[in-house]
């Protein structure tokens, strides 16, 4: 049911509370500052994820978005209750009118996009994904499925989704609960309230569980707060005497001061700062100066309000719809590195897209469109796209290139396997996997998905040699950098290694393996940008680690001595090296463009089966290499490179002899090749 909201109570707004001036009669003024400071974030989103490397924390630009969006609603929410015309009913309509015509267009495109070039798996994903965003669920769905820095995100069409999702939810609740604080007088009190305790949330979530919180409205509803308290300054201007009496210096110093912490966190942060917490209070920050600025601000004068930059702000958000989805699907279509000369022409495709968007169907729904089955229409093509989603996703819509013979292409991709025997320990509920054989010797693996990817081998030699194998036990988790005192956003990484340390001193363990994904966690990921931060659990700030950082190197010294106390108890201990890693391997990469995109579609797929070349890879994890060759040479361990048997002569297949990939996907190697190749370490098993 519609809750209306009437009139303030006259005698109220004439007699102020003691903790809140009165509510001045105001309608807030367009600002086309504000449009132009739209424009700089959109700018800056979209030269982050098509250029991340030139603008490193550009994807802040979707702080400055939440900061004017608090900002502008609120300030519309105050005018309409002032004046008499607010209702909760007419804000929704607003929102849906303003929100979905745009919204709708794009998922359309989507859709026909989709079904033309992806495969049935990748349908499936984008009929999933679709079924959330429709909803606005997209960052609760994304915060379960993919970190918003994980290399399978640039192929996520509508990961950029998650943000809309945050803002409907926080307007769900919020027009009743400003409405309410403003007739108790408490406006104030209350934003102060919801910001303090969202950016609690936000620092707790930055700490212990960064993935997920990136997404959650929690996290982020103090951004949006933060413009909503800038609003209420045109109806309590007592609050604010300085900004509304106007002053020169202090518009300057503001604007100034704002244009240097976006400009600066866009040019100095990056997805090893953990987002939000802490570090979106540049952003968030820099955005509420501008804002306070006011129109007379140096910055917003002189450069936000000029109107080439004014135009795009105002098609910024048709902008932000389009140009994601439109760089997803260029990168399935020709590849994840794709020429700068292919990403200019696909961000023109999308500012020639919002233009079209913005002009033929957000400004004639939004201004013109006021029958009473508008709306209706409007949600009724979101539960359309909701259903429709589900359709792609239960396989009960299939794409076009659905030919019976990419049916061994798309069980390749699933072929992952750890799983078998597990023991809990009852002291601290940690998962060991286990394969038995008829030896009491056992071989304990430490490490994480990397070492997970060879348990098919593992399980393979202790089944197939039960007299001569030694039993296997591993110890691996996820995301997790086996060396001591060390942490990832995963967080328990710590404790798990020095559980899985004392396990190693079990008299029935005679051999020791490490491995991991060692450079992804203290360089970055080979030719992207991605990489798993991780800290040290005596650092309070969780400041994000690299190679020489003199946490690392402490933490490569308690490693050394553990490894050496290891070999000196009569144990060996193997230490597996990175297997190589490209985004050459990923099995989107191997899908040439001209099946995607011929206009018949073949009966098998025929994947790129051309070599990848490591050597490049080799030079670049040598930094990572060549500290754990010199831990082993000074302690006694030996080293394992996958590489041996992976490939020849560094020259490593990327697609096997019956068409299907090795990978599923940049880095992890399927389980049947793992099984059939991973060679190399079965002398940890079989080995005296």
């Amino acid at each position: 049911m519609a809750v209306a909201a009437g009139t303030l109570d006259r005698e109220a707004a004439q007699a102020p509370a003691a903790n809140e001036p009165a509510v001045r009669s105001f309608s807030p003024p367009y600002r086309p500052d504000i449009d132009g400071l739209r424009a700089l974030a959109v700018a800056m989103v979209i030269a982050f994820h098509a250029f991340p490397r030139l603008l490193s924390g550009g994807l802040l630009g979707v702080d400055v978005f939440f900061v004017i969006s608090g900002y502008v609603i609120t300030q519309q929410i105050l005018a309409a209750e002032q004046s008499r015309t607010f209702t909760v009913l007419g804000f929704y309509r607003r929102r849906v009118r303003r929100i979905v015509p745009a919204l709708l267009v794009v998922l359309t495109a989507g859709v026909l996009i989709g079904w033309y070039t992806l495969l049935p798996g990748e349908f499936r994903l984008l009929g999933k994904s679709m079924a959330w965003s429709s909803s606005f669920l997209a960052n609760i769905f994304f915060a379960h499925y993919i970190g918003y820095f994980s290399p399978l995100a640039d192929f996520s069409v509508l990961l950029h989704l998650w943000s809309l999702g945050i803002e409907e939810q926080f307007y769900i609740l919020w027009p009743i609960l400003l409405i309410v604080a403003v007739r108790l007088r408490v406006t104030t009190l209350a934003l102060a309230a919801l910001i303090g305790a969202s950016f609690a949330i936000s620092l707790w979530g930055a700490w212990y569980a960064p993935i997920v919180h990136f997404y959650l409205p929690g996290a982020r509803m103090w951004e949006l707060g933060r413009g909503g308290l800038l609003a209420t300054r045109l109806f309590f201007p007592g609050r604010h005497p300085a900004a509304a009496n106007g002053g020169h210096l202090f518009a300057t110093m503001s604007s100034i001061a704002g244009l240097v912490l976006v400009a600066g966190g866009a040019l100095l942060l990056s997805a090893r700062n953990n987002f939000p917490g802490f570090w979106a209070l540049v952003p968030a920050g820099g955005a509420a100066l501008l804002i306070s600025a006011g129109p007379a601000g140096l910055v917003n004068r002189n450069a936000l309000s000029r109107t080439p930059i004014v135009a795009l702000g105002k098609r910024s958000y048709s902008l932000y719809l389009w140009h994601w989805p439109l760089l997803a699907f260029a990168r399935i279509t020709f590849g994840r590195d794709l020429s700068v000369a292919t990403l200019l022409i696909v961000v023109t495709l999308a500012v020639a897209a919002a233009y079209a968007t913005y002009r033929w169907v957000e400004v004639p729904v939004r201004y013109r469109a006021h029958g009473s089955k508008t709306v209706p229409l409007l949600l009724g093509g979101l539960l359309a796209f909701t259903v429709l989603g589900a359709a792609m996703d239960w396989r009960l819509l299939a794409p076009r290139l659905n030919a019976p013979g990419f049916a061994a292409w798309e069980a390749a991709l699933g072929d992952w396997n750890y799983s078998g025997d597990t023991y809990v320990d009852p002291h601290t509920g940690y998962q060991v996997l286990t394969a038995r054989s008829h030896r009491a010797a056992t071989a304990l693996f430490i490490g994480d998905s990397h070492m997970q990817q060879y348990w098919p081998r593992v399980r393979w030699v202790v089944e197939t040699h039960p007299d001569t194998s030694r039993s296997a036990r591993f110890v691996a988790s996820s995301a997790c950098l086996p060396l001591p005192g060390i942490e990832t956003p995963r967080h328990d990484c710590a404790r798990r290694f020095a559980y899985a340390s004392r396990l190693a001193f079990e008299p029935d363990v005679d051999t020791v393996v490490f491995g991991a994904y060692w450079e992804v966690y203290l360089l970055r990921e080979y030719a992207t940008q991605h990489a798993n931060s991780v800290y040290s659990v005596d650092d309070p700030t969780h400041g994000t680690l690299r190679l020489d950082s003199p946490a690392t190197r402490a933490a490569f010294a308690q490693f050394e001595r553990l490894v050496g106390q290891l070999v000196t108890s009569g144990r060996r201990v193997f230490i597996v090296l990175s297997n190589p890693t490209s985004p050459s391997f990923d099995p989107p990469a191997r899908v040439p463009a001209r099946l995607r995109l011929s206009f018949n579609v073949p009966r098998a797929l025929e994947p790129d089966r051309s070599l990848v070349d490591a050597r490049a890879y080799q030079g670049f994890v040598a930094p990572v290499t060549d500290t754990l060759r010199q831990v082993a040479a000074r302690t006694g361990a030996r080293i394992l490179d996958p590489s041996t048997t992976l490939c020849e002569s560094m020259s490593c297949a990327a697609i096997g002899p019956d068409g299907t990939p090795l990978y599923i996907d940049a880095s992890h190697l399927r389980a049947s090749f793992a099984r059939e190749r991973a060679s190399f370490l079965d002398p940890t098993l079989l080995g005296q």
